[in-house]
């Protein structure tokens, strides 16, 4: 049976629209700029710690040789030149990113004042109180035996005001990140929590230098990029963590061939350190398990390695030097280890008898 067919003109079939490129825009410019979420996770991110874990003993391996470095090992030397291209950046890039993942909405100024108060004192309080230990402890000892660089008039001033004319330069990272603490809640409750104008803002300062070392302005503009960058990248992470392995091994590659390159010319360490992230954040994420597990520890121990890994590294040394004569040449062979498992295992050892009978330390430790 045939079916009817309606009378009349058929109806038109409906336009198909053209995207609006305007409207695209606009999705992309909110998208670009929009506010970081609270966003916590259940538990600790193992391949986050893992990260952190494997910064700090780049960290420590630079230390070993931070009062100078030892004749006829050029091995060492192409190391520390090769750590110091990128390991910075990429340490600031993972403090962001921690950053981002703990920072909580603000309903008022009081509550942002608790939060940033209670951050920088945690960081403050160890790096004054280091600065003055070593000041006074320079002067006491100088009392019996040659000392290196004694305290000058205004060594007190530079430890508030310059430190990379202090006593406590090595700590220069920690009063860096106690100004971006500082200012950055107050910023965000004031203009939203929004990274991308903070990294646009941080590279155009970079650009209108060079800045003085009071406050360790010339730094904190420096680094101003990786901390916005590193909350960026916990803000857009479903974008990275999914990619693909040709591009994973292409960024590795650009990285290695970025270092390379640096053996034979002077390469900015925003380039080196900005390669490096993508690469050392998936890679880690790959480890076996126990390799991870390790450095994850190391990582949750990162604030009281980076404290304490100098004094350490300074006290082994000294005391190798009262056996050896020196630690140049194939000595440094010796040297290299122990002033690096020193430099590691002292720090983990001090932070766990803070935490079993110093609770005030551990805090500072933790």
């Amino acid at each position: 049976m045939r079916l009817l067919q309606p009378s009349g003109p058929s109806p038109s079939p409906d336009p198909v629209r053209s995207p609006d490129p305007a409207g695209s825009g606009a999705q992309a410019f909110d998208e670009l700029f929009r506010e970081l979420p609270v966003e916590r996770p259940k538990g600790r991110l193992t391949y986050l710690d893992a990260a952190r874990g494997l910064a700090i003993l780049l960290v420590v391996i630079g230390h070993v040789s931070a009062s100078g470095r030892p004749l006829d090992n050029e091995w060492h030397d192409r190391l520390k030149d090769t750590i110091y291209q990128f390991h910075m950046p990429l340490f600031m890039v993972l403090t962001g990113i921690t950053f981002a993942l703990s920072l909580p909405r603000f309903a008022a100024w009081a509550e942002v004042a608790r939060f940033s108060m209670k951050r920088v004192e945690r960081l403050f309080v160890p790096y004054v109180l280091l600065g003055l230990s070593i000041l006074f402890g320079k002067l006491l000892v100088a009392r019996y035996v040659y000392v290196d660089n004694l305290p000058g008039d205004s060594a007190l001033q530079d430890v508030l005001l310059r430190p990379m004319h202090s006593s406590v330069r090595f700590l220069w990272f920690i009063y860096v990140l106690s100004i971006y603490l500082a200012a950055v809640p107050a910023l965000f409750h004031l203009f939203g929590r929004r990274p991308v104008p903070l990294l646009l803002i941080g590279v155009a300062l970079n650009f209108l230098g060079p800045w003085p070392d009071l406050f360790m302005l010339d730094l904190v503009v420096a680094y101003l990029p990786f901390f916005a960058g590193g909350m960026m990248l916990w803000m857009y992470r479903d974008a990275w963590t999914r990619l693909s392995p040709g591009r994973l091994w292409a960024a590795t590659l650009f990285f290695a061939a970025v270092l390379l390159a640096g053996q034979f010319q002077n390469v900015p360490e925003w380039a080196a350190g900005a390669a490096s992230v993508l690469p050392v954040l998936l890679w880690i994420r790959k480890l076996p398990p126990q390799p991870l597990a390790w450095l994850a520890w190391l990582g949750q121990a990162s604030l009281a390695i980076y404290l304490l890994n100098t004094l350490a590294i300074g006290v082994a040394k000294a005391l190798m030097l009262k056996v050896l004569p020196s630690w140049d040449g194939v000595n440094f062979l010796l040297f290299f280890p122990v002033l690096l498992l020193a430099g590691v295992a002292l720090p983990l050892l001090v932070r766990a008898v803070a935490a079993r009978r110093l609770p005030l330390a551990a805090r500072y430790l933790a």
